[in-house]
């Protein structure tokens, strides 16, 4: 008996938080406040060309380029809430010779629509390292909107000659960082 009467006063006690329970207006004109400013960082290249890299058939080959696509640029999120980029390179060269080092970037045509240049100056038993951070703002953005491919070149300047035996590398590695504004 005492088993059921508590029973009883369980299902009242439920029954009556149910009835006297408390609620507000929704407002789902909220939703249209809403704003996200995300930040991406992703690596953007990376590769390594050794010495002997720059010397075909006993023959020093004094330019090295690599063709990154870069189609992640040209989506409807990217045209719609990108406000601000931040390219980050870092080149390491342990070679005896200068470089120029290019990043230029291409249109869905291939043409050139905007070009960044670095010097890298020759080993001298230290490794150089050079960085550089390029960034877009709202005024240039769509420089990169526009951007399909980008081509990493270096051109290598004089110096003592390269073989097949010589020592050293040069190195790459890029990143981006990207700025967005979802409304």
């Amino acid at each position: 008996m005492k088993f059921t009467f508590f029973k009883k006063n369980i299902l009242i006690a439920t029954l009556g938080c149910c009835l006297f329970s408390c609620s507000s207006d929704l407002d789902f004109e909220q939703v249209n406040d809403f704003n996200s400013q995300p930040v991406f960082t992703t690596n953007l290249a990376y590769f390594e060309v050794k010495a002997l890299d720059f010397v075909v058939n006993g023959t020093e080959q004094p330019l090295f380029s690599y063709v990154s696509n870069v189609d992640f640029l040209n989506t409807s999120f990217v045209e719609e809430n990108l406000v601000k980029t931040e390219l980050y390179f870092r080149i390491k060269n342990t070679i005896a010779r200068a470089y120029f080092y290019n990043v230029t970037f291409l249109d869905q045509n291939n043409i050139p629509i905007y070009t960044i240049t670095m010097n890298v100056p020759a080993y001298n038993g230290t490794e150089v390292l050079v960085e550089k951070t390029e960034t877009f703002t709202a005024a240039n953005v769509d420089i990169l909107k526009r951007t399909t491919k980008m081509v990493f070149s270096i051109a290598m300047l004089s110096g003592p000659p390269l073989t097949a035996d010589s020592l050293g590398r040069i190195e790459l590695s890029s990143s981006i960082t990207a700025y967005f504004d979802v409304k």
